[in-house]
């Protein structure tokens, strides 16, 4: 499966489970979020990783801290230029791994 079908994949997902998505690939300057949505007032970014096997790892294994850096940056710059109050910002992660798929909230604490 390509990235694009896991991306396509966690859409959907997301839509089924009453998120908003506001933009797909949002890039910014040396990052980019895969989805940008919105619940419950929270503007949340996801990040989606996906593989059918473990050859490469887990999809879990493949976020780090500079990921985690570059997509709180994206984040934050998205939320200010929508005037978005910060303290309602988080970002999760979607991991889709042969098919099933996992959501992991609040991947980092303000």
């Amino acid at each position: 499966m390509k990235v694009k079908d896991f991306e396509d994949m966690a859409f959907s997902w997301l839509l089924e489970k009453g998120y908003k998505v506001l933009k797909r690939n949002h890039r910014y300057k040396r990052g980019e979020i895969d989805i940008i949505a919105t619940k419950e007032n929270k503007l949340m970014a996801f990040e989606v990783k996906g593989n059918n096997t473990d050859t490469y790892g887990l999809p879990e294994e493949r976020i780090d801290r500079l990921k985690l850096e570059r997509i709180i940056l994206c984040l934050t710059e998205y939320a200010l230029s929508n005037g978005i109050d910060l303290d309602n910002i988080q970002i999760n992660a979607i991991f889709i791994y042969k098919d099933q798929i996992r959501h992991l909230e609040n991947l980092c604490l303000w």
